[in-house]
This record gives structure tokens, sequence and C-alpha cells, in this order.
């Protein structure tokens, strides 16, 4: 089944380790920054900011564990994770940006 939209989306999704490795999707680089903090750029620039979703990836966290998207741009986006107690933490994640 196909998607439909109203709109020419353009979709970029990946997976990333803890370390900043990129493990999995094409069509962007990714720059660990910091504790818990990176950086996606986008090969290709969106015609907008997109809208981002973020999540932890793996079964060895617990459910407060997180992961979430700030400050998205047509040319980038920071992702941002943490631990069960809230302090930035290096977690691996999925990412999906659609715009």
């Amino acid at each position: 089944m196909a998607i439909t939209a109203n709109e020419n989306l353009q979709i970029i999704r990946g997976t990333v380790a803890a370390d900043g490795t990129r493990t999995a999707g094409y069509g962007f680089t990714v720059t660990k920054t910091g504790d818990g903090t990176y950086t996606i750029t986008f090969n290709n620039d969106f015609a907008e900011p997109p809208s981002v979703v973020a999540t932890i990836d793996g079964d060895s966290w617990y459910l407060l564990d997180n992961a979430h998207a700030a400050g998205a741009t047509a040319q980038r986006v920071t992702i941002r994770t943490g631990d069960s107690l809230g302090a930035v933490s290096d977690r691996p994640f999925h990412f999906i940006a659609m715009g």
C-alpha cells in the first residue's frame, strides 16, 4: 500500500548507536557533540524544517530512558538522549524525519 499525502514529502530514517555511529539508514550523517547529544545532518535539505520523532533503541533500558528531537531546521536536527532519572546520557536511538 502506498502512502499518499497532500504534499511532496521527503523522509529520512535511521538508527544511531550510543557512540554516534550510524547503524542503519541513509541520507544523513551523525556527529556526537557531547554526552547524549547528537547532530543529524541531512544530505539533502528539506523544503522546510521537518517533523522529527526519536525513540530509544534496544530492550536493556528503562521505560523512562528517553530520546527527543530539538531545534530541527531544514538542514539538521539535534537528538538528545537521557537516562531514567532525566540526566543527559548516551543511548542508541531510532529517528524519522519527514517534511
